[in-house]
């Protein structure tokens, strides 16, 4: 009877001891099943804050693209603006040579690059017969008007070649003070050797680029 009695006992502390094992490692599967869940939504948040930065690195990268390119367009457009400046510049400090035909001889002159010379030259060739005017200039009035930027020089070289008004073409063949405004066009290039073949009153002149 004893004996069927501490059999009881082992079988029923087996039992027990089957169970808190049974518990124990139950508890510690679910420890585990947590844990691996949290550190999957660590990983999960940890490729979702990658992606954010990935998508700030590319956005700075995009703004960067934008701002190099348009830097490159700014700088484009300037050295284009500067050749263009260059060119005009350029056009501007050009003279314009002509050649002024006085009983047959020929004689250069040198005209300023302006509105006023280029709408003169574009009427040559020419011929005008040259008015006297105060014993110091020959003088004609074009049928065209030409555009007009005048000054007053307060002095006239000999030589000086003059729009009065906006159609009175004057070549002067004295020097002297005047009260007068001019647009100026040029000058001729050997004035003396000009000068001689202008003669007393009225004469022709052609006038050729």
């Amino acid at each position: 009877m004893k004996n069927k009695m501490w059999i009881l006992i082992l079988v029923l502390i087996v039992i027990i001891l089957a169970i808190v094992i049974a518990i124990f490692i139950t508890r510690n599967q679910k420890t585990k099943v947590n844990e691996i869940a949290s550190e999957d939504a660590m990983d999960t948040n940890n490729i979702g804050n990658l992606n954010t930065i990935n998508n700030v690195v590319q956005n700075d990268n995009q703004v960067f693209n934008n701002e190099e390119q348009i830097s490159t367009q700014e700088t484009q457009t300037t050295s284009q603006t500067e050749e263009i400046n260059n060119g005009s510049d350029n056009m501007n400090s050009e003279e314009i040579k002509i050649n002024l035909i006085v009983n047959n001889k020929t004689f250069s002159a040198t005209l300023e690059n302006n509105e006023t010379t280029r709408a003169l030259t574009a009427m040559f060739p020419m011929t005008l017969n040259m008015s006297e005017m105060n014993s110091n200039e020959k003088y004609n009035y074009l049928d065209s008007s030409l555009p007009t930027n005048t000054t007053s020089p307060r002095r006239i070289n000999a030589g000086d070649i003059k729009l009065y008004g906006n159609s009175c073409l004057v070549v002067f063949y004295k020097s002297f003070s005047t009260p007068y405004s001019y647009t100026n066009l040029g000058s001729v290039d050997n004035v003396n050797d000009f000068v001689k073949e202008l003669g007393n009153g009225s004469v022709n002149i052609r006038f050729e680029l």
